[in-house]
């Protein structure tokens, strides 16, 4: 009876990667959000883009901004990663061995790794062109793909067919992932000229006509005041959230971050009997640095925070800035994907770290 290898465990801060077109969400999910952000932004196109800027210059830019940049493989530069001497996990019973207690049992094996650059949205790689579609085993590095194999006795041809198939796999499923996006890429233009075209004649319109007064001088920013001639507050964070979430994470939230210093608009601490709720949010929303979102399932579904939500991506595309700082509460990347891939993307904050973990990353961020 063979004498059972020593175990050895995964090491704790080795890199995870995520794998080929694992997403849940397709390419036809990602067209859907892009043409419904698309929607909202055109809609939020402020009068100082359309009075500075050409017709040309901002179709230009939203096309550029938009446009599905599928990867391409670049097999010609693909290299061998260094071989690594690993612990593989084996079957209890197999044609050679069998092995005696429990488990699990691992024998010495060699692990060949395969790095294969690629150009594009690393983004597309994760959505395949159909939920029936299945994932790869090819991890996804920030600008290349990594193909694993692992062997007790390797064979360098099974090693190199094995490879060469997962390449074509690929290969594949970017071909079928690029039909739906560059039918996407064709339309845009003709989505969005003829709604710059009406925007851009509009306001152009409204700004040349002359009442003959003499004309005011518009207000510095910085200089605004309210009546009394008292600065409007400022606040460094607007916190959103569906009110089925404010005593769970809101609330706490909020005590933790004015404990630390940090000015919040927070609905219940800023709003009075009588306030005009879609002013005060308005007022609200101009007068914050950044604006985090506590995405749950019920934020999902109300329709306050979603314009909040709109609000916060508008000033984003204004300012060309990072403004919000999304918070997951009681939803998983899965759920999240489902309903908006976008959002999915971002790097985020979760409600099950703690107030003592989240306010040091958010402290990060603002200061």
């Amino acid at each position: 009876m063979p004498r059972k290898p020593v175990q050895r465990r995964r090491i704790a801060n080795a890199p995870r990667r995520e794998y080929a077109f694992s997403q849940q969400a397709t390419i036809h999910d990602v067209v859907t959000h892009c043409q419904e952000t698309l929607r909202k932004e055109l809609a939020a196109l402020s009068p100082d883009i359309l009075l500075n800027r050409t017709v040309d210059e901002i179709v230009n830019d939203f096309v550029s901004r938009y446009t599905l940049n599928v990867p391409m493989l670049a097999k010609d530069v693909k290299a061998e990663m260094p071989r690594q001497e690993i612990q593989m996990e084996v079957p209890r019973v197999s044609q050679n061995r069998v092995f005696a207690g429990p488990g699990p049992f691992f024998v010495p094996a060699a692990l060949f790794t395969l790095r294969i650059p690629f150009s594009g949205d690393r983004n597309l790689l994760r959505y395949p062109a159909s939920s029936f579609a299945g994932y790869i085993p090819a991890e996804l590095g920030d600008d290349a793909v990594f193909l694993t194999y692992r062997a007790e006795k390797p064979d360098a041809e099974a090693i190199k067919r094995e490879f060469d198939n997962q390449i074509s796999r690929i290969e594949t499923n970017l071909e079928f992932v690029r039909g739906p996006a560059q039918e996407w890429n064709n339309r845009l233009p003709s989505l969005i000229r003829p709604h710059v075209e009406k925007r851009y004649a509009q306001t152009r319109q409204n700004h040349s006509i002359d009442l003959g007064y003499a004309k005011a001088m518009e207000p510095s920013p910085t200089a605004a005041c309210t009546p009394l001639g008292i600065q409007p507050q400022r606040y460094d964070i607007f916190l959103s959230h569906a009110w089925e979430d404010k005593e769970a994470i809101a609330r706490p939230l909020y005590d933790a971050l004015t404990a630390a210093g940090v000015s919040v608009w927070f609905d219940e601490a800023v709003l009075k009997i009588g306030d005009s709720l879609r002013r005060k949010i308005d007022e609200g929303l101009a007068r914050c640095d950044f604006g985090i979102i506590i995405i749950s399932p019920n934020f999902l579904k109300k329709e306050w925070p979603q314009r909040e939500l709109d609000g916060l991506v508008a000033l984003e595309v204004q300012s060309g800035k990072t403004k919000i700082l999304p918070i997951w509460h009681d939803i998983d990347k899965e759920a999240l994907l489902r309903c908006s891939p976008t959002l999915a993307d971002r790097v985020a904050g979760k409600s099950t770290e703690g107030m003592e973990t989240l306010v040091p990353k958010i402290l990060a961020v603002i200061r």
